[in-house]
């Protein structure tokens, strides 16, 4: 059996794309959202740039530590101000720490409690860690290549800790940790689980034990000042807080920052008989509840989270969770972290069977029971807190109660998987949910939303992710066409045609090619050029007399601060899987694509989250009845003509020629269904009653737009005409976009 990082040293180096294929990119993604006069200003600043003495110097340095380094977005002045698919680490919205839900118990006869449940799950984490550690994981390969994946995000699992910093934020990792930190009612309890020769040191029976002793021990220690809140701060007040931490309580922050994750024994459960059940149990297990008692102190769940490293959440009847820092920890490698636990869990119901030890690591060994040895006991880590921090802890609580207080996650189970949009409408499902999330804002806000999606990357040495951008000129054509009077067959191949671009823009991200990371990392040499200058003084300084153009421009921060993020990550370990907005202002949304169905949670702040869900599940049936009255109609041409040619036979001679195999040229189609008969977007939630009158107006306005634009042709801008933009890869390269994808009736609508 190969070794976990046999193939490591195999795999490519992540390339370093060039400067215009990525601005040309970065264009592509901002035009649909920028008004036409600063589009141009835009594209004019983007030559001047690609151009440029200071964008050359940059890409050298790029180029030297791409030369000499695995991987040139993890090494020295660049990494800490790189950004994530988040951007910046905090801000005014919930932590940005992605959460998986796992189905329950596979033990369904027998709930668990909530102490046997965390045991097993931990006891199998911790037969996963020992496999990583002496190579025994199974490699990932790609399943449509069967070539190796980077293993080395498996790493930033456990014993890693999120620092935060000046510039960004680094990653702090803790080599040979034995030990966990469990949280109760806010409390942190240190255990070392891993002997010196790595066993485990207690069976999930031990554990358990400890864990109901923990969880009795926290609630006679309650207080008012639980540490783990300062995680949900702002950066630069994390930043403060650690610091003061740090310098009263260096050991007590060691023993969190070198344990090897962080098991959340939450002391309350969700409403069975709540109205929105599932919603429940996703703000209840990701964020935790924010309750008040008499005296006006907090004791909801949310005191009892560690943002900055992976976590592990029971709840009081036994729901588990698995949150994660994104900036630090790779978002596949925890789904296969979490498949895999789940699978060692199941494999108990193999044990109570016949009572062999089934296991996914047979040669992980647990440390038996034996009065000659001692084991370890789990240790109370006391805080010893000065007014400052004190003050400072009940400033993070409010903050986070209030942020709490101002979001709402909303799950939605829409009946449509792999098995039909894949196998019966033969279109890749992950783009079709894309292209429909797209739509669905179009369709209730009249514009473009600047949207990421992450995709992995992990086909090359050391890598993680690259996001793209999921709006274009091709999906603006297509939003603008789906609420119009367009014909189906038009719809359709529009949608089509913006799949496969979205296609195109996943497969040159996957391959290396896509250009957030690139831009961000140019961004980031630039911030940090002192410190490129003193590593490669070889190559020309970075000394600039003023901000690059369009590197740093205003129009560009839509890309870093994006409205919507969408990803897909799940399979069927896993309940649900939800991301929180990058901004305040947007949407996170989490989906898991299944066989017969796709789960989604939404969450925002002060938006419509259950409407657009709502809207987005139309969406899903609309287009499903445009690619039947389109696709199938077609294809069912033949038929039709059999059909017509049947009705003009005589009745008297079919009937004489006791032609029995005909069909029944009088019986009726049926209708289709009301769900799939929903028509979507501006005819839902505009005024019925405006609605000729707005398809007017749009003509009006297509007929004099098409005017405008030929009477300025001349002066159109077309990216393909830019002298810097010619030899951009041809694999980024387009067709010049038609007049009509210039237009947009957002003004006149």
């Amino acid at each position: 059996m190969p070794s976990t990082f046999d193939s490591e040293n195999l795999l490519p180096k992540l390339p370093l794309p060039n400067v215009q294929s990525s601005i040309h990119q970065a264009l592509e993604a901002l035009k649909p959202m920028v008004p036409e006069n600063d589009f141009e200003k835009l594209v004019h600043n983007a030559e001047e740039f690609a151009n440029s003495e200071i964008c050359e110097t940059l890409q050298s340095h790029l180029k030297k530590i791409a030369d000499s380094t695995d991987n040139y977005l993890h090494s020295e002045g660049i990494s800490t101000t790189t950004s994530n698919v988040y951007g910046d680490l905090r801000g005014q919205t919930l932590p940005r720490n992605p959460f998986f839900i796992l189905e329950d118990d596979p033990m369904k006869n027998i709930v668990p409690s909530q102490e046997y449940r965390a045991a097993v799950l931990t006891c199998s984490t911790l037969r996963f860690i020992v496999a990583l550690k002496f190579g025994y994981l199974k490699p990932d390969y790609d399943r449509s290549s069967n070539n190796p994946l980077s293993m080395t995000a498996y790493h930033n699992l456990f014993g890693t800790t999120v620092i935060p910093m000046n510039n960004g934020v680094t990653m702090k990792k803790s080599e040979g940790s034995k030990h966990i930190i469990f949280m109760s009612n806010g409390q942190f309890y240190s255990l070392t689980v891993l002997s010196e020769d790595y066993q485990i040191w207690f069976s999930k029976h031990e554990l358990s034990a400890i864990i109901k002793e923990i969880i009795h021990d926290s609630i006679h220690r309650k207080n008012n000042f639980n540490v783990g809140t300062f995680t949900s701060e702002a950066k630069t007040t994390w930043k403060a807080a650690r610091f003061a931490l740090e310098k009263t309580n260096s050991q007590q922050m060691e023993v969190i920052d070198s344990a090897l994750f962080i098991v959340c024994l939450d002391h309350e459960t969700f409403d069975l008989n709540h109205v929105n059940n599932e919603s429940n149990k996703i703000q209840l297990v990701s964020h935790g509840t924010s309750r008040i008692d008499k005296n006006g102190h907090q004791f909801g769940t949310c005191i009892n989270r560690y943002y900055d490293k992976l976590n592990i959440v029971v709840t009081k009847n036994a729901t588990a969770a698995c949150i994660y820092p994104a900036s630090i920890i790779d978002g596949t490698s925890v789904l296969r972290f979490i498949s895999d636990i789940y699978t060692d869990s199941v494999l108990r119901l193999a044990r109570m069977i016949n009572g062999k030890n089934y296991t996914l690591w047979t040669e992980i060994n647990t440390v038996p029971i034996d009065s000659k040895i001692v084991k370890p006991n789990y240790q109370y880590l006391k805080f010893n807190l000065t007014n400052e921090i004190a003050n400072g802890l009940h400033l993070a609580e409010s903050r986070l109660a209030d942020i709490i207080n101002q979001h709402e996650y909303v799950a939605k189970k829409i009946e449509m998987g792999k098995s039909y949009i894949r196998d019966k409408m033969k279109i890749p499902t992950d783009a079709f949910v894309q292209i429909c999330i797209q739509i669905t804002y179009y369709a209730l806000y009249g514009k473009c939303p600047s949207t990421f999606e992450p995709v992995s990357t992990r086909r090359f040495r050391d890598s993680r992710t690259e996001p793209i951008c999921v709006q274009n000129e091709y999906i603006l054509e297509l939003c603008q066409a789906f609420i119009s009077q367009t014909t189906e067959e038009e719809k359709w191949k529009l949608i089509l045609q913006a799949i496969e671009k979205h296609q195109k823009n996943v497969k040159n991200a996957s391959s290396g090619l896509g250009f957030e990371r690139h831009l961000s990392a140019l961004r980031s040499a630039f911030i940090q050029r002192n410190t490129l200058n003193n590593l490669n003084p070889e190559l020309p300084k970075i000394n600039p007399t003023s901000l690059p153009p369009f590197l740093f421009d205003s129009l560009i921060e839509n890309l870093y601060k994006p409205e919507l993020i969408a990803a897909n990550c799940g399979n069927p370990a896993l309940d649900y899987f939800g991301i929180t907005p990058s901004v305040p202002s947007g949407f996170g949304f989490g989906y898991i694509i299944k066989d017969d169905y796709i789960t989604i949670v939404g969450s925002s702040q002060w938006r419509q989250t259950g409407r657009f869900l709502d809207t987005l599940e139309r969406v899903f049936l609309n287009i499903k009845q445009i690619w039947r009255n389109v696709v199938i109609n077609q294809s069912n041409n033949r038929d039709t003509d059999l059909q017509d040619y049947i009705k003009s036979i005589p009745m008297s001679l079919v009937q004489s020629n006791n032609s029995s195999w005909l069909p029944n040229i009088n019986s009726k189609s049926k209708s289709n269904t009301k769900a799939d008969a929903y028509i979507m977007g501006g005819y839902d939630y505009f005024d019925v009653g405006q609605l000729h009158v707005r398809s007017e107006m749009a003509s009006r306005a297509q007929s004099q737009a098409v005017s405008r634009a030929i009477s300025r042709a001349g002066s159109q801008v077309n990216l393909a005409k830019i002298p810097s933009f010619k030899n951009v890869d041809s694999a980024h390269s387009e067709k010049p976009p038609t007049v009509g994808r210039l237009l947009s009736l957002q003004t006149d609508l």
